[in-house]
């Protein structure tokens, strides 16, 4: 336990940083980091030993954020770089690259590479979206620091969602949620983990608007709702990534975070997080 919070501890002290630095290239850069690390670390966990579609998946997923920062600015140079049109591009390859290690390559191995590379990074790049949210909705009167707080409020969904059901679970936990996916959660942790996660976005929410926001709208109540349900859509991830490694038969997806296993054993439950609040965000309109 130790090992695991010396660890996590350093972990969020980098993540930290990267905030201070978000509205430089510096974040941009720590995004296709992440994106490489997920992209290659799911990419090992199926067993993918195609090399050209290994190569190739690993140069399109961290590609992924230079993409969004900078697609736009193509177009001034004559090149229609639209997605609809590199993804077509990127599939077409997948499956071409396919027929040079055919032998060894499954259509399975694609659809793997297809989420691993597409889907991972477009989760990860919702922290660019949600940092720049005041360019997409200029109407409404965000700032840079309404950025901040998106980014806060999904990383505290994720990464406190599971810190507090970690230690409920620990110290209270007797009935089991799931044994046959993961043996040590128990409902305790899981409703633990809920209102740890409830409480600590309410007083991040607070905080904000009290002494941040220029124009605070008190929306508590939307701030309770999502975060009960991006604390339930956080632990989905997690469950779903430990189903993923029993299918392929693996502990951790990597061991770089020790203690805690790869940067995929920490982003599994982040990644669900950053989708689920990206489309509610959206589709419900939500005001902050």
């Amino acid at each position: 336990m130790v090992k695991r919070i010396v660890f996590g501890l350093l972990c969020a002290s980098g993540g930290v940083l990267m905030l201070f630095l978000r509205n430089t290239f510096l974040f941009a850069i720590a995004a296709m980091v992440v994106c490489f690390l997920v992209v290659y670390e799911l990419n090992h966990a199926v067993k993918l030993q195609n090399k050209p579609i290994m190569v190739l998946s690993l140069v399109v997923g961290t590609a992924f954020p230079l993409y969004y920062e900078y697609g736009d600015k193509l177009q001034s140079i004559g090149l229609n770089l639209k997605a609809e049109y590199l993804l077509e591009l990127y599939v077409l390859l997948l499956f071409i690259f396919m027929l040079f290690e055919y032998e060894k390559t499954k259509f399975e191995d694609v659809a793997a590479v297809i989420i691993s590379s597409l889907g991972l990074p477009y989760a990860v790049t919702r922290l660019l979206y949600f940092r720049d949210i005041a360019d997409y909705f200029p109407d409404r009167g965000y700032t840079t620091y309404h950025g901040l707080f998106l980014i806060l409020f999904a990383m505290f969904s994720a990464w406190l969602t599971d810190t507090f059901a970690y230690f409920t679970g620990s110290f209270l936990g007797k009935h089991k949620m799931c044994p046959n996916i993961s043996p040590k959660k128990t409902y305790e942790g899981a409703i633990g983990g809920v209102i740890g996660c409830v409480i600590s976005n309410v007083v991040l929410y607070a905080v904000f608007e009290n002494f941040v926001f220029e124009n605070p709208v008190n929306n508590y109540l939307a701030v309770v709702l999502m975060s009960v349900a991006l604390s339930v859509i956080s632990m989905c991830g997690d469950l779903t990534a430990s189903v993923v490694k029993r299918n392929f038969g693996i502990k951790d997806f990597g061991n770089l975070v020790p203690g805690h296993g790869g940067v995929m054993d920490r982003f599994d439950s982040e990644v669900f997080v950053l989708v689920a609040f990206y489309a509610i965000f959206n589709i419900f309109e939500v005001s902050i």
